[in-house]
């Protein structure tokens, strides 16, 4: 569902789509540009039952988010500059300052709102509030969540670059790690949502707790993650809600969280209740967990299904975190670090299933002499685990300018990099070209995740991927080989178009270890290249 779908869901009261509207693209002939009128602000309401204090106006007839999505796709020039980008200087951008002739910029981008003006949910003149000027701060103001770069596609002009230097201005994160994130509410007749605002690239995880013995429950307690920094959030709401939430939504890019609860009885809301918010910062909590399932995988691995103790907890792992384990072993504790599989790696358009999930899978390699890996192995249904928070160090930020990502992985060091490859085909701005996956192992027996990798590759073709292991395959995707320079050099050669820009490794030391080195000598930076530590 894009942001900006659910902005119009939200201000109509109605429960939010599951996914953007597909609209059959119009011939420019059949739709003509809208004339824009000066709008009038109703005078602000005192309340809103949504729980969005934001005011909006009145769209006139037609001028709907489908309506602006079919002009969008009517191919009518939205530019004003027959589509070419160019950078725009400050002194330019002032020029256009008009409700006929109206730029705008927003995080280092300049779009003309020109036709946009009778669509803004806010009205013309909240939307002039920010033209012929830079208005990110005034856009992060009143709702940075919204996708603009979707939004407004078809009216980008260029960057916005400092009028001495020429040099393209780069907007600095929207708010840093130790903010508390912004809060707000909606409500449908049946449903009640919570909504916190990070900042663009978060990347944020999130746990839900339900801290009531009863069901239904009034008390919640909600932990957003930022990076390493936990702000924690606990609720008494006004009325009652059921256990456990409908949906536990997160999106990496725009940084929004998104927490639906069915209400225990159906009806509109005047308030939610109340709550306190508060930074954390670094977390040492155990979560409680129990063994629901353990079950082999192939000859030397295995799938863990954990559920939280009682339901309790509904957990989110950011892209690329681990957590650690933890199991008793000879009289002392001993703790391994494992990447969750993440829920929504398999193809479909949504980010994550509406329906919650609040268990957590592995897939771990069996090591005869690996003490915990040992010990999971032999565990029963039932039995305690104690589990860490989400751990990392990797700032999915590091990859919003690239297009062209590599990943190389080896063995169980698969796990990290399925969490990345749906969200980045799913990245609406800058949109990737191609993610390219180079798996290794030992035997095609020890492959994991092959025929969910086949799915991804039929479902984006910008998704390449190919397994190597030490006997050859009769499919196509499967080669001999082993990581090293010779092998990776053809996908630098700039007159093929495909050279990589970013890689990610994640495998035994053996494996990172020539994986970077043959990365540098063929000229990769330190800085596009971040390795997985298992």
């Amino acid at each position: 569902m894009s942001d900006a779908t659910l902005e119009t869901a939200t201000q109509n009261d109605e429960k939010p789509p599951s996914s953007s509207p597909i609209v059959a693209p119009l011939s420019a002939s059949s739709l003509q540009l809208p004339t824009t009128a000066q709008q009038k602000l109703s005078a602000p309401s005192s309340g809103s039952a949504t729980g969005n204090p934001r005011n909006k106006c009145a769209l006139k007839p037609g001028y709907s988010l489908m309506s602006w999505v079919r002009l969008c796709n009517s191919g009518a020039d939205l530019t004003g500059t027959g589509g070419r980008i160019e950078p725009v200087t400050r002194e330019e951008l002032a020029q256009h300052n008009r409700v006929d002739d109206a730029w705008v910029a927003i995080r280092g981008r300049v779009f003309n709102v020109t036709h946009y003006m009778d669509f803004h949910p806010g009205g013309v003149d909240e939307l002039m509030r920010g033209v012929g000027r830079d208005a990110t701060k005034l856009f992060e103001e009143i709702h940075a969540w919204v996708n603009y770069p979707q939004l407004l596609n078809k009216c980008y002009i260029g960057q916005l670059k400092d009028n001495a230097s020429g040099t393209s201005i780069l907007a600095p994160p929207s708010s840093p790690a130790n903010v508390l994130p912004r809060f707000d509410w909606t409500q449908t007749f049946d449903d009640l949502s919570f909504r916190f605002q990070t900042y663009r690239w978060s990347n944020p995880g999130v746990f839900v707790q339900h801290s009531a013995a009863e069901e239904p429950t009034k008390k919640l307690e909600i932990a957003v993650q930022v990076e390493e920094v936990w702000h924690g959030f606990g609720f008494e709401l006004c009325r009652e809600v059921l256990w456990p939430p409908k949906a536990v939504l997160t999106n990496p890019e725009t940084g929004k969280i998104e927490v639906v609860f069915a209400k225990y009885m159906s009806g509109p809301w005047t308030k939610y209740g109340n709550h306190v918010g508060t930074v954390l910062g670094t977390l040492s909590e155990l979560l409680k967990y129990e063994v629901h399932s353990r079950d082999d995988f192939n000859h030397d691995s295995f799938q863990l299904n954990l559920q939280s103790l009682k339901q309790e907890v509904v957990l989110r792992v950011p892209i690329g975190s681990h957590v650690n384990l933890e199991v008793p072993h000879n009289g002392e504790v001993l703790q391994r670090s494992y990447t969750p599989l993440p829920y929504s790696y398999l193809p479909g358009p949504n980010r994550e299933p509406m329906a919650t999930k609040n268990d957590v899978k592995f897939l771990i390699k069996y090591y005869e002499k690996g003490a915990v890996s040992k010990e999971l192995h032999e565990i029963s249904p039932g039995t305690l685990v104690k589990m860490t928070v989400p751990r990392g160090s990797f700032k999915l930020s590091e990859l919003e300018k690239h297009r062209n990502i590599l990943l190389l992985a080896a063995g169980s060091g698969i796990t990290p990099m399925l969490s990345f490859i749906k969200p980045l085909l799913l990245r609406e701005s800058n949109r990737i070209e191609r993610v390219h996956l180079m798996y290794f192992n030992k035997k095609i027996a020890d492959i994991w995740q092959k025929n969910e990798l086949k799915l991804l590759l039929k479902w984006d073709e910008r998704f390449t991927c190919v397994h190597y292991t030490s006997e050859a395959g009769e499919e196509e995707q499967l080669q001999v080989g082993r990581i090293g320079e010779e092998l990776l050099a053809p996908l630098f050669k700039e007159k093929n178009g495909e050279s990589f820009s970013y890689a990610l490794i994640c495998g035994p030391t053996g494996f990172n270890t020539a994986a970077v080195d043959a990365l540098t000598a063929l000229k990769m930076k330190t800085e596009q290249i971040h390795v997985f530590q298992g």
